[in-house]
């Protein structure tokens, strides 16, 4: 069975989740293929952007724990900066973003993606 990370990251913080009745619009990225409306002239070229929704959650937390995450974020990040990985893990962050859109939107990666894991989990156990 696998956790809810939303879930367990609001009872490490204290969170309590008020209203998640809303969506929230944000810009999504398109495949640069998807720009070129004519495969012949390529000169025609889409413009609008893709628009998706999103669960908007409202959320109550205390001073002192979004004080804990954000210290956090920022020791982290600058850490990250002054060393050269930030853009490596921004990368890597919109890769799972990307993998999980898709697990999503299709139910065959989805199922494919829990084999994979499943497999590699026996192979580290050594039960493979």
């Amino acid at each position: 069975m696998t956790e809810d990370p939303i879930r367990n990251f609001c009872h490490r913080h204290n969170l309590r989740i008020i209203d998640q009745n809303k969506r929230a619009h944000r810009a999504t990225k398109i495949n640069i293929n998807n720009f070129f409306v004519d495969p012949n002239d390529y000169n025609l070229v889409k413009t609008e952007l893709a628009y998706d929704t999103e669960p908007l959650y409202t959320v109550e937390i205390a001073k002192s724990e979004l004080e804990k995450i954000a210290e956090f974020e920022s020791e982290v990040f600058n850490h990250m900066r002054s060393q050269g990985h930030y853009n490596m893990f921004n990368t890597i962050m919109e890769q799972k973003e990307r993998e999980k859109f898709l697990k999503d939107k299709y139910p065959a990666v989805k199922k494919a993606y829990e084999q994979y894991s499943l497999m590699l989990k026996l192979a580290e156990s050594g039960e493979l």
